[in-house]
């Protein structure tokens, strides 16, 4: 089984899958309390009025569909390093390091993305890895979170792919790298991808989640999932291959925009699987709610990528270092 997962930064569950948030009690409140350091300041935001008419992202529902939609919840600070970070590798803040988007200090060399993972298991898959967020993939960039894998980068066995055409914004870097991904991965089908999509964050930075330009950024980006789907589903039709398409994000958006606190429209997330070719696998029709740091691990599973490890107890690895206990959010450490 082939897997594709579709990272989608700031989106709003609540407004992408009114229904399905409002059918789940998992989605109500978070599984977790939040570290204080990350509490919201004031009163918790109103949320963005229901929207009639013709649904937002018409794919995802066809998704949700036939597949299945796990609630996640984040772990604050809900920005996109810490999160992306999470999410890829299946590890905590704790253990990755990573608390800010200019990931200093970040631990990330020793907390393999999937992708990676999935290579560790076979080395003769195929990978791709596309974004529109360099921090994701560029190995010049302040991470990344997805390894280069330098060896196999030179052969083509492990894609990576930054987008560069930033004239319209996120919006033309996110045609770019849906073109981009939706080529490779209907022509060579890699065994596993990962594609990054930031328009709706950008868009709910600049202006918020509460009006027509954030679910006008949802309806775009929709529309670069659809196009991925079915350039897998083509594979799947003419040459009986069987793929497991998911999508998640990263944090939601406050009405007003921006995130990183602890507000449950911010934390609440989601782990959207469906499988071309089949049901999807038990233990994702099985899985209750998860922590970011379980996401990866599931997908794996799902995929049946088991992971190495040494005999209990050896000490591979040991190293005196800093605590990764996260910033104590004193202003004279800020800079």
């Amino acid at each position: 089984m082939k897997l594709l997962l579709i990272g989608l930064d700031g989106i709003r569950v609540d407004l992408a899958l009114p229904d399905v948030v409002a059918a789940d009690p998992g989605f109500a409140e978070p599984d977790h309390p939040g570290d204080p350091r990350f509490a919201a300041s004031g009163p918790p935001p109103e949320l963005a009025p229901g929207n009639p008419g013709a649904p937002v992202a018409p794919t995802l529902e066809r998704l949700a569909a036939g597949g299945r939609v796990v609630p996640v919840w984040m772990t604050p600070p809900t920005d996109s390093g810490p999160g992306w970070a999470s999410l890829l590798t299946g590890t905590t803040h704790e253990e990755n390091n990573v608390w800010w988007n200019e990931f200093v200090g970040h631990r990330l060399a020793r907390c393999p993305d999937l992708l990676s993972r999935v290579f560790f298991a076979d080395p003769r898959a195929r990978t791709l890895a596309a974004s529109t967020w360099a921090g994701l993939v560029d190995p010049s960039g302040p991470g990344p979170v997805v390894h280069t894998r330098p060896d196999q980068h030179v052969g083509g066995q492990h894609q990576l792919f930054a987008a560069t055409d930033f004239g319209d914004g996120c919006r033309s870097a996110d045609r770019q790298v849906s073109s981009r991904a939706a080529w490779v991965l209907n022509h060579e089908g890699p065994d596993a991808a990962f594609v990054y999509f930031e328009g709706v964050d950008e868009a709910g930075h600049r202006y918020g989640s509460a009006g027509a330009e954030y679910l006008e950024a949802l309806r775009a980006v929709d529309e670069h999932v659809r196009f991925l789907v079915k350039a897998v589903a083509e594979r799947v039709e003419q040459l009986g291959e069987d793929w497991l398409v998911a999508v998640t994000t990263d944090h939601g958006h406050k009405p007003e925009g921006g995130h990183g606190e602890d507000e449950t429209v911010v934390r609440r997330s989601f782990l959207l699987v469906h499988r071309l070719g089949g049901a999807v696998p038990a233990v994702v029709a099985d899985a209750t709610t998860l922590g970011s740091h379980e996401v990866a691990p599931l997908l794996l599973a799902a995929v049946g990528v088991v992971p190495g490890e040494f005999r209990a107890g050896h000490p591979v690895g040991q190293v005196r270092d800093v605590a990764s206990t996260g910033p104590t959010r004193d202003l004279r450490y800020e800079w």
